[in-house]
């Protein structure tokens, strides 16, 4: 019986491997190193009441108050370079927001779009440009993002399914919004 070139690589790539490698790789009982780590989400906190903030308009790609509060969404951009399958994913080119079904809206951050504004804030601080264009902006590993848009109050009841796009050098993402989190409404 006569072995393979590959067949020999193989069986001399087991043998560099150290035994404790091997004995732990191969344990059934220790499964979490084949696991996905959890993916980025967003979801929908309602307007932004407390603040009054008015600052997007829902007609306009631009930062002009149109007298109703923005509705306001959460994203945590976590382990998103995993799930684009390449590079590190964090140096976006722009963000798309749109609902799937009636009333079809959507909003972006796309320089001189004819789509209503959306408005990123990072720390507390507005990210995009006089133009809307958030292209550079590197996506924080940890932490979360407050988007902003202006509606006329359709989607702040929380019954529009809609899909947020991620672009960036590395690939486009796109995500379910959530109607809500657990995590911040969990009884004390």
């Amino acid at each position: 019986m006569t072995l393979s070139r590959l067949q020999v690589l193989f069986l001399l790539l087991l043998l560099w491997i150290a035994p404790e490698t091997q004995a732990s790789a191969l344990n059934p009982d220790r499964l979490d190193w084949i696991q996905d780590p959890p993916p980025p989400y967003m979801y929908l906190l309602g307007r932004d009441n407390a603040a009054a903030r008015d600052q997007a308009s829902s007609t306009s790609h631009d930062y002009t108050p149109d007298g109703i509060p923005d509705t306001w969404f959460r994203m945590y951009p976590r382990n998103l370079y995993f799930y684009l399958g390449r590079g590190e994913g964090y140096n976006v080119t722009h963000f798309i927001l749109y609902t799937v079904g009636v009333p079809y809206r959507r909003w972006d951050t796309i320089p001189n779009s004819i789509y209503p504004l959306l408005q990123v804030e990072h720390a507390g601080r507005r990210v995009n440009r006089s133009n809307g264009s958030i292209a550079g902006f590197s996506l924080p590993e940890t932490g979360m993002l407050d988007i902003y848009i202006g509606d006329d109050g359709m989607l702040a009841l929380r019954h529009t399914p809609m899909i947020f796009e991620i672009h960036t050098l590395d690939g486009v993402y796109k995500m379910d919004i959530q109607p809500t989190n657990i995590w911040d409404n969990k009884p004390n």
